[in-house]
């Protein structure tokens, strides 16, 4: 009876340590795959991290590109508000010479003989053909011609004549200063239907020209002097 129970008891005790041995080994196992799996997915993360950071870097060079485009389209916004800053009112033609360019100033010349003052120390010469009187006279080098009608009913408004006219314009040049030219025509036309003041004038290889059909003279003449 005792030989049973011990027998048994053997039989037991290497059932449980069977048991737990196969335990163990599963459990090791267990812990092994699990590891694995914690290793795949950290390296899992890096490369997702790793990727994320170059996109985030991708976008932010792209940017940068952005910003530098906006700041060339200032420059040349810059450049271009400088250009359109020129004023429009006043054509420029440039030449291969001085000499070229002065034969563009047609009519120009010195009044020597005078019989006309006109104030402030301005004398000219006025004389009359066929309907029209002329007055000219030299400011500086500048010449200045004024043609009016002798008949009232073809004047602008608001003037006497050719005398009155040029009287207010020496007036108007004794405290506005037009630009020094090498040679200038300034003419001013004073028929009612179609009135016209053209100044012109040469600086080197360049000439300079303002036309306004305006009545008064002082539209043309305001924008020359502006531009000196």
């Amino acid at each position: 009876m005792s030989f049973r129970t011990t027998t048994a008891a053997l039989l037991i005790g290497s059932a449980l340590v069977l048991t737990a041995c196969s335990g163990d080994g599963n459990a090791s196992d267990q812990d092994e795959t699990n590891q694995s799996m914690d290793e795949n997915q950290t390296d899992t993360s890096k490369d997702m991290n790793e990727e994320n950071s170059s996109e985030d870097n991708s976008g932010e060079g792209m940017n940068a590109d952005d910003g530098s485009k906006e700041d060339a389209g200032d420059k040349s916004g810059e450049r271009d508000s400088d250009t359109s800053s020129e004023n429009e009112d006043i054509q420029q033609q440039d030449y291969n010479s001085p000499e070229e360019a002065a034969a563009q100033i047609e009519g120009y010349e010195k009044v020597d003989q005078t019989n006309i003052d006109l104030g402030h120390g301005i004398k000219g010469l006025q004389e009359g053909a066929a309907g029209h009187e002329y007055l000219y006279w030299n400011e500086g080098r500048w010449l200045i011609k004024v043609n009016f009608p002798t008949d009232p009913q073809y004047k602008i408004d608001g003037y006497d004549g050719a005398e009155d006219m040029a009287k207010k314009v020496v007036d108007y040049l004794e405290k506005n200063y037009l630009p020094a030219p090498d040679k200038g025509v300034i003419t001013i036309n004073g028929f009612k239907e179609h009135p016209e003041t053209v100044v012109k004038w040469q600086k080197g290889k360049t000439v300079y020209t303002i036309t306004s059909k305006e009545k008064e003279p002082f539209v043309s003449l305001k924008t020359a002097v502006e531009s000196s």
